[in-house]
């Protein structure tokens, strides 16, 4: 079955309201906005993901009218939600942070439930395509988003149009298998996203330092502030992260010849100093004649990124 996406309607105005949807397994959001990627309303709620696919999508719909009472009508609505997901078919494929999402027809259920067009996107192509939008990228040919949050991906743009893959399907960079021994993400140990997330740093502290840590994992909020006061450990814990993004950055240049990635969450949340250290790690592995080209740089729409990259979904949609 088709994504309920609109034919030859790219928005000739800025202006246009549009719905946007940000999916989590720990918190979701609706929001009401216009196809310049300005916020005119949202409303925020728990996800409660343990219900599953129903009660979260029930949700939805309801705060979704609740803001369409209020700030509608809009043109259409987009979805930004973590895969594996087919996007041109609205279709999720069990994405690990939200359980009984098993092959949901998403875009069909809210444009049943809405009466618009509905595009449901992998959210690091949603961030991708907002940055390219209102983040002043719009010039770049191919760019990234790496999605450094509780999990680890990347959204990938050519021409300002997502990369699909296999099936359909969006990459899935995190699953790689990075190291033979590590942390362990989603029932693989060693994997990319078990080292290179922002979630990662407690479970690679617990690794790397068993006796400092044997029972109880820190946080990663515990151990940037260790870093910070010049705990040893921590900035060394720090660095195991910062040389994964760094060696997936990497992959995403000699592999997909991406000109610009984009840091996402880990870039705020860990300063400066990280995002300096995976610029010079990337740079160190990088092929010396490719370094005019590729550079890494962190997100420029900042905080307001969660809300725009499901209005970025909706343009893509309208797009189509």
């Amino acid at each position: 079955m088709k994504q309920h996406t609109s034919k030859n309607t790219a928005p000739k105005q800025t202006q246009d309201r549009i719905l946007g949807f940000d999916v989590g397994g720990t918190k979701s959001a609706v929001i009401v906005g216009t196809t310049g990627g300005q916020v005119v309303a949202r409303s925020q709620f728990s996800s409660q993901a343990q219900r599953g696919a129903t009660g979260m999508i029930e949700d939805m719909m309801a705060h979704a009218k609740t803001l369409l009472t209020q700030h509608g009508p809009v043109k259409c609505a987009g979805v930004s939600i973590g895969g594996p997901l087919i996007p041109d078919q609205g279709l999720i494929l069990s994405p690990p942070n939200l359980p009984g999402w098993d092959r949901i027809p998403l875009g069909k259920l809210l444009h049943e439930g809405l009466g618009v067009p509905v595009h449901v996107e992998h959210d690091g192509a949603a961030c991708a395509m907002a940055e390219y939008l209102w983040g002043g990228h719009a010039h770049v040919p191919r760019m990234a988003y790496v999605t450094c949050g509780t999990g680890f991906g990347a959204g990938i743009l050519i021409e300002g149009r997502p990369l699909r893959g296999l099936g359909g399907m969006p990459p899935e960079i995190g699953h790689l298998r990075y190291e033979d021994d590590g942390p362990t993400a989603f029932g693989k140990r060693g994997s990319l996203e078990a080292f290179a997330a922002a979630s990662a740093l407690g479970p690679i502290a617990a690794w790397k330092y068993p006796q400092r840590w044997p029972k109880e994992r820190p946080t990663s909020e515990q151990i940037v502030q260790l870093a910070q006061s010049g705990d040893a450990d921590a900035r060394e814990v720090l660095r195991i992260n910062a040389r994964a993004v760094a060696d997936a950055c990497n992959i995403l240049a000699e592999v997909f010849g991406v000109e610009m990635i984009v840091l996402g969450s880990s870039a705020r949340y860990f300063g400066p100093e990280w995002i300096r250290q995976v610029q010079e790690l990337f740079r160190a592995e990088l092929l010396e004649l490719w370094h005019p080209y590729a550079r890494i740089v962190p997100a420029a729409l900042g905080a307001t990124l969660q809300d725009q990259s499901p209005l970025a979904a909706a343009v893509l949609g309208m797009q189509s």
